[in-house]
């Protein structure tokens, strides 16, 4: 192809496309119950959309929102960009249904849909004589699927009393009974707040609930919300009732019932108010140990060395920042000492029986500097925290270490001092030189190993995503707490059978650090789960 005609192309490709009148349409026209069927809307070039409801209701009829594809196809040398919001059909039973009118806002504008029709017939019955195959495997099957008060999504605490700054885990469960466990799922657009408390999430862990329950006196069995667990920090004293939201329950094949939306049933905590503190309380709430290390044994006047200190153990250390300050309760205390660095550390694990919380390993480093000759020692230190399991405070005694401080070194004679002025030139353009050097050697490694990180991460993005694509990778990338345009460009590069790597090159530079940040999202949490 020549100049021209290349430039031509790339004028087509470039040329915005103008948005069409949006089109609403039904995935069917006719399904069987159970059967998905979704409400499409379509919509053309770069619109912006804002969604007013996630669900709508008719008579017998809901549409709940599923999702959103975006979508762009080089047709004939045009680019062609759309968009289909998705919402999914659930019917209380057979029957023809008009859709009820689902509206949102296109480039500030309100649209609503036109009336459409959709038909749901009943699940063809099963053959029930006694050598068929399917009554031997099917059985359970159930037209109905269980009653409402047969299924529940619980959010269940470890605790149920805590003091104040105690954390605690919380997480969902499913209780069911008269049925095959059926699969669930939290609603991503239903928020979950936590007033009055601390939290982080954390997934991808296994816990070990008991099999079976018993619920306002009837049996349930239990399943957990594997997906998604909170470690919450209670602020304020109180009770309170946490953990509401929306489910997604769909029965499985042997036990198969249409999708249904349910509120979760909140966890109730009562937190306690800590007892009137002593005046070096910093906020430390748990049991913990400390040890102190990594001083020499002497040192010179003026001349800073470093002391470290660890605390060990469970619960919550985030408000202490300076264990040695907080004893003496006052900032300006042991103006001779800084600290230099912090390095929290710590591990979600079953501290006991029953209970789930954080394995805290926290250093601090400090510089000191000493005013005068001698043994230096500031005598024991008592750290104070609050111990919830006896509750009442405790002292942690800081036993720091006697270092003898010499005289200061020996001054540089005159005479050395002109020799190394001297000498000083020479050694500072061989210097320059050699870091010359070294920086731009250092520069090629460092972009050598970029692009090196680069493929590697996107290589073992490929491998999380393996054969998912469309719907499935985006609801996959959308669990993982990414946003809608996320997962959209996530499942666009997936859309054919090629590599990231080579898909990676095709992008625009804005793409390009998108994907990127996915990446390290999603790859983040698969190593936040394989340390935990």
């Amino acid at each position: 192809m020549n100049r021209k005609g290349l430039l031509f192309l790339l004028l087509l490709l470039s040329v915005p496309v103008v948005a069409g009148e949006p089109k609403f349409y039904l995935s069917q026209s006719r399904a069987e119950l159970g059967d998905p069927v979704f409400a499409v809307f379509e919509l053309e070039g770069a619109t912006q959309v804002r969604l007013l409801e996630k669900e709508f209701h008719g008579k017998g009829i809901k549409a709940v929102y599923w999702g959103m594809e975006d979508n762009t196809t080089i047709l004939n040398y045009k680019a062609y960009r759309k968009k289909m919001l998705k919402y999914r059909l659930v019917v209380s039973g057979p029957g023809k249904y008009e859709v009820p009118e689902i509206s949102l806002e296109l480039d500030g504008k309100r649209i609503r849909s036109a009336s459409l029709v959709i038909e749901f017939g009943a699940k063809p019955s099963n053959p029930k004589g006694p050598g068929s195959i399917w009554s031997r495997f099917f059985s359970n099957e159930s037209e109905e699927g269980p009653a409402d008060g047969d299924l529940k999504v619980v959010f269940q605490l470890d605790k149920k009393e805590v003091w104040t700054g105690q954390p605690m885990l919380g997480f969902y469960a499913l209780y069911y009974r008269n049925s095959i466990r059926p699969y669930f799922d939290r609603d991503p657009s239903s928020s979950i707040e936590f007033p009055y408390f601390r939290s982080e999430i954390l997934s991808g862990m296994s816990l070990n609930i008991p099999e079976t329950v018993l619920y306002d006196g009837v049996p349930y069995e239990t399943f957990p919300y594997n997906k998604e667990f909170f470690v919450l920090t209670p602020l304020k004293p109180g009770e309170y009732s946490l953990g509401s939201t929306s489910f997604h329950l769909e029965g499985q094949l042997q036990s198969y019932f249409h999708m249904r939306t349910m509120r979760s049933i909140p966890g109730k905590i009562r937190v306690k108010p800590l007892p009137l503190a002593p005046s070096n309380f910093s906020g430390a709430v748990g049991r913990f140990k400390i040890e102190t290390g990594g001083s020499p044994v002497d040192s010179r006047l003026g001349e800073p060395f470093l002391l470290k200190l660890t605390l060990q153990g469970k619960g919550n250390l985030a408000p202490v920042q300076d264990p040695i300050r907080s004893s003496c309760g006052s900032p300006d205390c042991f103006p001779e000492i800084t600290l230099v660095q912090s390095v929290p550390q710590r591990e979600f694990k079953e501290l006991d029986p029953g209970e789930y919380g954080f394995r805290l390993n926290y250093s601090y480093t400090y510089s000191v500097l000493p005013q005068k000759q001698g043994n230096w020692n500031r005598g024991p230190l008592s750290f104070v925290y609050f111990d919830p399991y006896q509750g009442n405070y405790s002292r942690l005694s800081i036993s720091l270490p006697t270092v003898k401080v010499g005289p200061p070194a020996p001054a540089l004679s005159e005479y050395s001092a002109e020799k190394r002025e001297g000498s000083g030139w020479k050694w500072w353009f061989a210097g320059f030189g050699a870091l010359t050097v070294l920086c731009a050697v250092y520069l090629g490694l460092y972009r050598w190993k970029k692009i090196g990180k680069r493929a590697e991460t996107l290589k073992r993005l490929d491998e999380w995503i393996g054969s998912k694509r469309g719907l499935v990778l985006k609801h996959s990338v959308l669990a993982k707490g990414l946003s809608e345009d996320e997962a959209a460009l996530l499942a666009d590069c997936k859309s054919r059978e090629k590599a990231l790597t080579e898909m990676y090159s095709k992008l625009d530079p804005v793409s390009k650090i998108r994907l990127l940040g996915s990446a390290e999202r999603i790859l983040g949490d698969l190593r936040q789960n394989e340390t935990i």
